[in-house]
């Protein structure tokens, strides 16, 4: 394949697929205290029914479902007081006919019961109880299993770990889980002209941009970053600091160089550092076409545009997939919402069009609205909800037509 093809992103998510289908990150074992966000490299599976015993779900009285047949407040079914079962306690109590027992919430049914009446519908008269409404088998109750059943495959291998796993894993008795190392991610931001963010800018000059905007986006998806590194636009520093990252890391980001020659600088070091080197030169997409997509040995190596926008539409279109699909081997959700598009657009650039989009929710309809800006801009950053794409296919947008959004984290 032409290094220099240009590319429908698809078919780069399937090059670099089949040029990493054998680079597997190991697996760990951590407390769930530190799992959230972590990807599970094994199924969860039951190994206990939960309950495992006849539970309550209500505060009150444990009786046989026949001995209430018809109670009404008239005519309330009176049943003889036999003991009471304490909270976090197994019991020995066994219900003969017209008997019952006091069962708290969450508490052990007692043998003989087949339901609970709730203590609003009873009244106390000494060691007699009267049950003023009728109880169906099994009301009020939950089973043996009837949560989780021993065998039950609970979390998915391949989830990433929310917080309301983390409750589930508890609950079944996890203490410690089996996930996916953490990729290592490094950095390289190039550029003469780039200062550092607590700098000012002299005329020409900007602020390094993209370092930051790519470590929050390989954080948010659980990644860990082991290097950062602001270099200038010289071949033989270039060359030494991308041979330190690859050794070391499992994606390296070269970011910067938006002009052709730059760029060719990026592929030329890439290729002096190791085998087989890039792999595409140029994605159809828009912004982000001259991104960088390449291998050497074990570890994945992206050219990203310098402009801080086109770097972000080239990181969620072709990076991030990478590193959820191929690396990770995760299931992760990206959130999406449905939307009508405020805006017409015309676009006939042979390439898939992502834009920068605002949300407004008014008269319960989410409508979307263009970011207005050129790629550097600051302001795309500050006003940007999410994104949309149009495919290349597409010749643009009408107003009022339905669109998915997909939001930034």
């Amino acid at each position: 394949m032409d290094m220099f093809t240009v590319m429908k992103r698809e078919a780069v998510s399937e090059l670099l697929g089949h040029e990493f289908k054998n680079v597997k990150l190991e697996e760990e074992c951590i407390d769930i205290e530190n799992a959230l966000g972590r990807i599970l490299a094994e199924d969860i599976i039951a190994r206990e029914n939960i309950p495992d015993f006849v539970r309550s779900t209500v505060d009150g009285y444990a009786v046989k479902s026949q001995n209430t047949v018809g109670a009404n407040q008239a005519l309330p079914a009176f049943l003889n007081l036999v003991g009471e079962v304490k909270m976090g306690e197994e019991t020995d109590l066994c219900l003969g006919e017209h008997e019952t027992a006091y069962v708290p919430t969450g508490g052990m049914l007692p043998k003989g019961a087949d339901s609970m009446v709730m203590i609003e519908y009873t009244d106390v008269f000494g060691d007699e109880i009267a049950i003023n409404k009728p109880a169906a088998n099994l009301e009020n109750v939950i089973g043996v299993g009837d949560d989780v059943a021993r065998g039950w495959c609970a979390l998915n291998k391949g989830l990433q770990i929310k917080t309301q796993h983390i409750g589930a894993l508890a609950a079944l008795g996890y203490s410690k889980v089996k996930v996916r190392r953490r990729p290592r991610i490094t950095i390289l931001s190039t550029g003469d002209e780039l200062v550092a963010v607590d700098q000012k800018p002299a005329v020409g000059q900007i602020r390094d941009v993209n370092t930051y905007s790519l470590q929050a986006m390989v954080t948010a998806i659980g990644c860990q970053v082991v290097g950062i590194k602001r270099l200038k636009d010289d071949f033989e520093h270039l060359k030494d600091a991308l041979k330190t990252a690859q050794e070391n890391s499992d994606v390296v980001f070269l970011s910067g160089g938006s002009s052709v020659g730059n760029h060719d600088m990026t592929s030329e070091v890439i290729n002096a550092v190791g085998t087989p080197g890039v792999l595409v030169h140029g994605i159809a997409i828009k912004p982000g076409k001259p991104t960088i997509a390449a291998r050497i040995d074990k570890t994945a190596i992206f050219g990203l545009p310098g402009h801080p926008a086109s770097c972000v539409i080239a990181f969620k279109a072709v990076v991030e997939p990478f590193i959820q699909e191929v690396l990770l081997g995760a299931e992760i959700k990206t959130q999406r919402i449905e939307a009508v598009s405020g805006f017409q657009m015309h676009v006939s650039s042979g390439r898939d069009v992502f834009f920068m989009v605002t949300l407004d929710n008014r008269n319960d309809q989410i409508t979307a609205q263009p970011v207005k800006g050129k790629s550097g801009m600051v302001s795309m950053f500050s006003s940007a909800d999410g994104y949309i794409e149009i495919p290349m296919e597409k010749e643009g947008l009408e107003i009022g037509e339905k669109i998915t959004v997909t939001l930034f984290r």
